[in-house]
Parts: C-alpha cells; sequence; structure tokens
C-alpha cells in the first residue's frame, strides 16, 4: 500500500501542538468513486466544526478542495466520480479545528493515496478428501501482509465458483453436494486487503484425487486407478486398504508417475476398502488423501474351460450350422462364436447367451470354407477360455468325359480326429428332381474318389464325415454336375392337335429354373413366365388362346450349370 506522509508544521510562539484527532485510515478505488475512511483518536483536545477534504490527481498537481463540509464523526465519506473519465492517483488530507481549553487551532491529517497495492499471493497447501466422511479439507498458511484482510475459496466444478468470501480462516471443510467420489475436484484461493484489492487467481488449483477401481469376482483381483494429485509434484502414493471394517493398513508404497495398482484378495467373500495418499516431493508433512474406493465383495465362480463346438456342418436349407458344448459346472457370462474366411478376415459373428448351443451362419458361403472358434467369458466378462478351429467341407466336382472327379477338404472340429468320410449320391435328368440321396460305395479315408457318371445327366453329392466314437457328424455342402447335349423344339404348335405344347429337350435341362418371352408379330407382348417345365399352350397371359400364326421367342435354358440364351419363331396352327 502506498502511502506517502507530509508533515505539515506549524510554527508559532504561542500555540502548543496536540496530536492530531483524525487519523485517514484508507483510500480505496471503487470503481468511479472512491471511498474514504478514517477514525476519530481520543484526545484531550475536542473537533470543532466540519472538517474540509483536500485531494489532488498526482504526484504532480497540486490540492485543492473538495468538500469544505464533511462532518468528522462520520468516519467515511465516497468521494464521487472521482474516476471517470479515467482512474487517476489520489491523494487525499483533511484540514480541521479542534479547541485545547480556550485556545482553537488549525490542524492537518497526514495524506493517504490511493490503495490499488494488492496483497501477497496465498496459495492452498493441500486440498484432500476425507475418506471417511467423503467431504474436502483444505488447508493454507496464513497472509502476512500487513494490510491483508480475507480469503476468497473457490470450487471450479459449480456452476458459481465461489465457495465461501470474507473468510478469515487457514482451514476450511467443502460441505457441497458435489460428491469427491464421483470425479476429482478443483479448488483455488486467493486474499484481498482492506480495499477488497485481490491477488490474481486461477493458476495455482489444487485438484482432489478421485480413486475409482473395479473387481474380478471369479479370480478375486482388484484394480484401482486413479487421477494425479494437481497442486504440487508427487513424490510418493500410499495405498491403504481395510477388509470387514477393520482399521485401515498400508498395503503398497508407489512411485508418483504411477496411477494404478492391483492385488489379488485371497479371501472369498470379503469385504474390501481402500483410500489413497499422495506425498509431497521432499515433504514428510504435507499430503492430499482420496475418496474411499467402493466397497468391494470378493466372491468365486468356475471359470469356462473346456468349452467345445460340437460339430459344424450344412442343414437341409444349405446353411452352416454350429452347434457348442458348454461346461456343465462352470459359469458363462457369454461365448462369443468368431469366423475367419479365406482372405483371414476374423470376425465376431454372433454371441451365444443363456442356454442356447445352436446358431446357423446365413450370412456364409457354404461353398467357400471357414475355420470356427469360441471364446468363453467368465462372469467378470475376461475371456477364460478358446476352443480349437472347426471348418466346414467344402465338396468340389469336375466332370470329364463320363467320369466325376470329387475333392474336399478335411474336417478338423473333434479332438479324437475322423474316422471316415461316407459319399452320398442322388441321380435323375435334371437337378430338381435329383433328391434321393443314397449312401456311395464304402466310407473313406481320403478326400478325393473318382466315380462314373452313369446314366443320369444330373448326379448331386454330398459328403458325411464320422467321428471315431460314430456319434457326430458334419455334412458338406451339395454339389451337382449335370451332363448337357444339344436342346431342342418344335418350331410350330397345334393346341386341338398331335403337338400342343411348345418345349424344350434335352440333356441337362432345368426348365424350373429357365425362362421365356413370347411375342406377335407386332412386337406385341403375348406370354411371359418363369420356370417353363409345363411348356406354352398357345394362350396369352391373361389365358385367352392366341391366333394362328408366327410368333417369336427369347428364352433364357439352363442346361447343366450354365444358362444359354435361345431365340427363335413358333408357328401357331388352329
Amino acid at each position: 500500500m502506498k502511502k506517502t506522509i507530509i508533515g505539515i508544521i506549524l510554527i508559532c510562539s504561542c500555540i502548543t501542538l496536540f496530536a492530531q484527532n483524525i487519523v485517514l485510515k484508507r483510500v480505496c478505488n471503487g470503481g468511479n468513486n472512491n471511498q474514504l475512511t478514517w477514525q476519530i483518536q481520543p484526545n484531550t483536545c475536542t473537533i470543532i466544526g466540519n472538517a474540509k477534504l483536500y485531494a489532488k490527481e498526482s504526484v504532480a498537481q497540486a490540492y485543492y478542495l473538495v468538500n469544505g463540509n464533511i462532518n468528522p464523526i462520520a468516519g467515511t465519506y465516497t468521494h464521487t466520480n472521482a474516476n471517470v473519465p479515467s482512474v487517476k492517483d489520489w491523494h487525499y488530507y483533511f484540514e480541521y479545528t479542534k479547541i485545547c481549553g480556550i485556545d482553537t487551532t488549525t490542524f492537518y491529517s497526514d495524506t493517504l493515496q490511493i490503495d490499488d497495492q494488492k496483497p501477497d499471493s496465498t496459495t492452498l497447501d493441500s486440498v484432500s478428501v476425507d475418506p471417511i466422511n467423503n467431504v474436502v479439507l483444505l488447508g493454507w498458511t496464513s497472509n502476512k501482509t500487513p494490510d491483508f484482510n480475507t480469503y476468497y475459496l473457490y470450487n471450479y466444478d459449480r456452476a458459481d465458483p465461489r465457495l465461501i468470501e470474507n473468510y478469515r480462516d487457514t482451514f476450511y471443510i467443502d460441505l457441497s453436494p458435489i460428491n469427491p467420489k464421483t470425479k476429482s475436484l478443483s479448488y483455488d484461493i486467493t486474499s484481498s486487503d482492506s480495499c477488497d484489492n485481490r491477488k490474481e487467481y486461477g493458476a495455482y488449483q489444487h485438484k482432489t484425487i478421485c480413486l475409482k477401481g473395479k473387481i474380478d469376482t471369479c479370480i478375486n483381483t482388484i484394480s484401482l486407478t486413479w487421477n494425479a494429485y494437481v497442486g504440487w509434484a508427487v513424490e510418493e502414493y500410499h495405498v491403504f486398504r481395510s477388509i470387514n471394517g477393520l482399521a485401515f493398513e498400508w498395503v503398497a508404497i508407489l512411485p508418483g508417475n504411477q496411477l494404478f495398482y492391483e492385488e489379488n484378495i485371497t479371501q472369498l467373500g470379503a469385504n474390501v476398502e481402500y483410500f489413497v495418499r499422495a506425498r509431497k516431493l521432499n515433504s514428510v508433512k504435507i499430503s492430499s488423501s482420496s475418496n474411499m474406493s467402493p466397497s468391494f465383495t470378493s466372491g468365486k465362480s468356475v471359470s469356462p474351460t473346456n468349452t467345445k463346438i460340437k460339430q459344424v456342418t450344412n442343414n437341409q436349407n444349405e446353411k452352416l450350422s454350429i452347434e457348442i458344448v458348454k461346461n456343465p459346472v462352470a459359469n458363462y457370462l457369454s461365448i462369443e462364436l468368431r469366423r475367419i474366411d479365406i482372405n483371414g478376415l476374423n470376425e465376431s459373428i454372433y454371441t451365444f447367451t443363456g442356454n442356447e448351443t445352436l446358431y446357423t451362419d446365413v450370412f456364409a458361403n457354404n461353398k467357400l470354407k471357414y475355420n470356427y472358434y469360441i471364446l468363453s467369458k467368465n462372469m467378470c466378462g475376461m475371456i477364460s477360455d478358446s476352443s480349437q478351429f472347426s471348418n466346414n467341407i467344402v465338396l468340389d466336382l469336375l466332370g470329364e468325359n463320363d467320369k466325376i472327379n470329387l475333392n474336399w477338404n478335411s474336417y478338423f472340429t473333434w479332438n479324437t480326429g475322423v474316422k471316415d468320410y461316407t459319399i452320398f449320391r442322388a441321380s435323375a435328368n435334371n437337378v430338381i428332381d435329383a433328391v434321393n440321396f443314397t449312401a456311395e460305395g464304402l466310407p473313406l479315408t481320403d478326400t478325393s474318389i473318382v466315380l462314373d457318371r452313369g446314366a443320369f445327366a444330373a448326379n448331386c453329392f454330398y459328403i458325411e464325415a464320422h467321428d471315431n466314437s460314430g456319434t457326430l457328424y458334419s455334412k458338406s455342402n451339395t454339389s451337382c454336375y449335370v451332363k448337357s447335349g444339344k436342346v431342342f423344339y418344335p418350331n410350330a404348335i397345334m393346341p386341338n392337335g398331335i403337338n400342343r405344347v411348345f418345349s424344350f429337350v434335352g440333356e441337362g435341362l432345368d426348365l424350373q429354373n429357365s425362362s421365356i418371352s413370347i411375342y406377335n408379330r407386332w412386337g406385341q407382348i403375348e406370354y411371359q413366365k418363369d420356370n417353363i417345365e409345363a411348356g406354352w399352350n398357345a394362350t396369352n397371359n391373361s389365358g385367352n388362346e392366341v391366333s394362328t400364326g408366327v410368333y417369336f421367342f427369347m428364352a433364357k435354358v439352363k442346361v447343366g450349370q450354365e444358362i444359354i440364351d435361345i431365340h427363335g419363331s413358333i408357328t401357331v396352327i388352329r
């Protein structure tokens, strides 16, 4: 605080000077106005009349009368608009008269400069959470500035950060509703003098330690994490633990850059709590505690083991079905089914929960090989078991002359291995009719064979793998080979005669998966049909008979494994 004392000496041979009665205490900048405060000092003399207030706007200027009629007993005066339009370096003093006995004398107070000096900084020593009562404790060293007045505390986690104002103590307990268990809380402090000049704040924040944790009740491992204490450098973190409500014990000392701790609790069904304390670098006295951790209860469940894929097989809809076998004494949170395709893409495709054990992979192409495996999670959500790979069987056919070459990949799922493979065949003139499958020859241990085509154009096969126990199997995709030949069709029909229907004939035709469009001579469509197995009987799409004449057709006919385009003309004779 800048205060300038001007000694004003009155030289009078007949008057004895007594001590001053008006003592200027402070001059505060209140924005546009200045606020003056003074005291009347006890004295044997008595002030008479009102006092005069003189002021100047800077050191270089002369004093002038501001107010000549101030009541000395008032103790305060507001110099209005003193800082309009700008702040000035004001100096003030009083002139007043007092009577001592029968003599009256003019006196002058000390001059006092406007107070714009901020007090020394105040910083927090520590911000600590009481782990038992879950409140925040703040402490700091008292401010020794001569004109110090009060402290202001701030908490930045509130909409209004002002925690408390005009506070005089050096210890504070924050009982606010913000729970220090939910987040790290930020605090700061500043100090003010008698003119409420405040030291800047915000650069020396302290943040509490917020302790969190989790327990794996399957293996009884407790993992703790916390944020670093902010406010001073941490030399060590000390971990304290209580079991079943007993006194906390010191269980670990960790370096100041480590913000985690993990330990295994061997006692089953125990109630465990923790808190963490930070110790300031190069100090044995200053520390800060965290909140108390959540209360953990240790337990024990049987982690999944020996979870297996029972089989991967094609079902009757030609989709891949995966069946699993659980460990009946284990506790499962979930079982994740994963698939690896021929390009190495490894992805999760399904999660088994509850008692289900069967899944159909409708998005898989059963003509491609996949590897499946499962990951079992225990009740803590940790993967505790992984099965072996299991693959589907993919059968490929290659026809040459009157021979069909069958090749398939080895099947692997069962630890006991594959006992043998059985070939099943169904034959007919087309694929649609090839539905009656029977075992072909003796079981094989190899994964390829060459068979005769036989008398039928269409031959369909699938492979069935059997385990050594003879109780499990895996079915491959169904693959067909169709020997195709020339396609024939009539160029005229007589709906009321001997050649009544227009249709295609030939070896290896699949008319159910063929289509045709028939047009009249003006290019208008008369008939359009998918599945042309029944043929065309010279009617249009409305079921009415078409007239005698020439019609044109465009057809897509499936022959063997191919679809060929055939177009031509048909003469209808009535």
